[in-house]
């Protein structure tokens, strides 16, 4: 809760702010030994992994939205690499296609009011990963560094080998690169029982460069390149879940993100803070030499493939007087995604039309803005507002709707925060956006609807945050953040059944609670993060069938400076989920889970720069299946982490 954030206008601590916001940084990625994105996330307030524990069958789900394989759920939920949006959406396959072995940071911005900034339709919120730099790794007085980690982990025979090199060749231009390889047998569950199709390997890559030049290091550019690729022969076809009957396919995935851009800060002006971004990402499926006997487009060879540009510009002016500070942040953004499934016309389906994944085009063009007032320290305003145009037409090998699309969205906010005296603060913030509909609505050849309308989301949260300081011990703080919310959707776009047409019905309502609180002091730390959410369609009664289960994270640490150790327990309990109302969808049973770890990372003589981490995961083995999971959990888990930077 002490983590930076820094969206836009003046950085501050996640308690300090009106929005509701979790980081994840570097220490916390080190001490998870992550696999997937959403081992580091999903114990967070407000925000589960869906879908499998699989790598390639892992989405997201923020405060009640969000399932795997559902295009409106990917849109509800805005993903960024380094500012480049990242999209992705097919048939038992997940969303986001990394390694967290790149990353340094992590931010998830939970609700609406995120679509300011990063888009209209974040009805769920944002998710933004941030790259390393060479500056992470370089000492004082360096010019290179190299660094080398090995991971190890039990289930099963799980091994990681990265290695990164930084260099500073001349002052003020610095880069970094960073080589990957991750492998893992099929997981096994608290049962024994091994989970078919969960075994993988993948390559994954960084380079990252940045220069600073001119008077006072005004100006800054910088370029980054990422890559994420594996290759399976005789995969599982689903990757959300384990379903057999779906036979095997022979995949190869490769994820490319690339940015560019443009910083210019003059020391001497205050209104200007000005950077410019171009973007570029690649999400590609290409699957063929499937084991089923077929009967749908699915099993025919296809390559998938999403790729979007983006082109951004944003200035924060400043403004500072007597008792007052003052950020304006105002930009533009424009958006061009393409979406492909080209299939081989040779097939059993004659024709390259894939109807049920059609392909098609899409332009956006926003304006935004917002403003943060300060207040003599005690008063944050923060109003904002955003107008996106979108244009979308179809490929031409769709044959069902031909319509061009346009619609625009508009999404204003207004936060504040107000703190009562340094320990107490009270907070609220309402936030209104709208999803419009994207390619696969309008253009399904089973489902699609030229008719949609956009969804409209109109949220309001509000809660208390407390910070203290020497409670027990001298240098040690309490800090804790209470926050309310209730989300009301109107015209949400669903469809009855998949091969019946999407429609925009009735209305919905998702509300719920989030508590947040950390104790930190030179030898005990401790966090906690609880989570309630309900919701239901308020013209039928009837339960949303994507609402997590109540759970409370626990962590209890210690730290014994003197020998550079660090450790603790983490227990994760969450109770049954029975609110549902698809014939669908499995209730889960509540549980109880153990983890530990501890982290030796030395100062000082021969191993001065190495990490020795172990922890294990599902102490007890306990067999568990999260509400929003379609596998049962991973089992005991040894884990171990051996690094030594030179």
């Amino acid at each position: 809760m002490d983590r930076i954030v820094v969206s836009a206008g003046a950085e501050k601590v996640a308690i300090d702010t009106p929005q509701s916001v979790s980081v994840v940084d570097q220490e916390d990625l080190d001490t998870e030994q992550a696999t997937t994105i959403g081992d580091a996330v999903t114990d967070l307030p407000g925000v589960k992994a869906v879908g499998s524990d699989r790598v390639l069958g892992e989405s997201f789900n923020i405060r009640g939205f969000g399932a795997p394989e559902s295009p409106a759920d990917e849109n509800r939920l805005i993903i960024t690499v380094d500012g480049a949006q990242k999209f992705y959406e097919q048939y038992r396959m997940g969303s986001l296609f990394t390694d967290p072995e790149l990353y340094k940071r992590i931010e998830v911005l939970r609700g609406p009011a995120s679509s300011t900034l990063y888009g209209s339709g974040a009805l769920a919120g944002a998710i933004n990963l941030t790259t390393k730099d060479a500056s992470d790794f370089l000492r004082d007085g360096e010019d290179y560094t190299l660094r080398q980690k090995l991971g190890f982990n039990s289930n099963r025979h799980g091994f990681l080998t990265s290695t990164i090199g930084a260099a500073e060749p001349v002052e003020n231009f610095e880069v970094v690169g960073a080589l990957n390889y991750r492998r893992s047998g099929s997981f096994e569950d608290g049962h024994g029982d091994e989970i078919n199709g969960s075994a993988f390997r993948a390559e994954s890559g960084l380079m990252k460069g940045k220069y600073t030049f001119g008077d006072d290091l005004q100006h800054e550019v910088k370029a980054s390149y990422q890559l994420w690729h594996t290759d399976s022969s005789g995969q599982d076809y689903a990757q959300t879940g384990t379903s057999s009957g779906f036979g095997t396919i022979d995949r190869e995935v490769t994820d490319q993100t690339m940015v560019f851009g443009y910083g210019y800060t003059p020391v001497d002006n205050d209104l200007i803070d000005a950077d410019v971004t171009l973007s570029y990402t690649s999400s590609q499926n290409e699957q063929d030499n499937a084991s089923s006997p077929g009967g749908s487009q699915i099993y025919d060879p296809i390559t998938y493939d999403y790729e979007i540009w983006s082109l951004r510009a944003q200035n924060t002016a400043s403004f500072v007087g007597d008792g007052y500070e003052n950020f304006l942040t105002a930009g533009m953004e424009y958006v061009l995604q393409k979406r492909t499934a080209d299939k081989e016309s040779t097939t059993s389906f004659s024709g390259t039309n894939v109807s049920i994944h059609p392909g098609g085009e899409g332009d956006r063009i926003g304006v935004f803005a917002q403003n943060e007032f300060i207040w003599n320290d005690t008063l944050t305003l923060i109003p904002g507002i955003r107008v996106d145009w979108q244009e979308l037409e179809p490929n031409d090998d769709v044959t069902g709707n031909r319509q061009d699309f346009q619609a625009s969205a508009v999404s204003p906010k207004l936060a504040a925060m107000y703190k009562l005296n340094r320990n107490w603060g009270v907070f609220g913030s309402v936030a209104y956006t709208e999803r419009m509909p994207v390619i696969d609505e309008l253009y399904d050849g089973g489902s699609g609807n030229a008719q949609l309308g956009s969804e409209q989301s109109l949220n309001y949260e509000g809660g208390v945050s407390m910070t203290l300081d020497n409670v027990a011990l001298e240098r040690d703080a309490l800090s804790a953040k209470g926050t309310v919310f209730l989300n009301k959707v109107n015209d949400l776009i669903e469809r009855a059944a998949r091969t019946a047409p999407y429609r925009n019905v009735g209305e919905a309502e998702i509300k719920g609670v989030e508590l947040e609180a950390s104790y930190n002091s030179d030898y005990f730390y401790s966090r906690a993060a609880y989570t309630m959410i309900r919701g239901e369609d308020t013209e039928t009664d009837a339960h949303l069938d994507t609402i997590p289960a109540d759970e409370l994270v626990l962590t209890l640490g210690g730290r014994m400076p003197e020998y550079d150790l660090d450790f603790g327990w983490r227990g994760v309990f969450a109770r049954e989920q029975t609110k549902f109302s698809s014939t669908f969808t499995t209730p889960s049973d509540g549980y109880v889970v153990h983890d530990v770890y501890v982290n030796w990372t030395p100062d000082e003589g021969y191993l001065k720069d190495a990490e020795f981490r172990f922890g294990v995961d599902n102490v007890m083995d306990k067999a568990y299946r999260e509400f929003l999971a379609n596998d049962q959990a991973k089992g005991r888990t040894f884990k171990l982490t051996l690094a030594k930077q030179f």
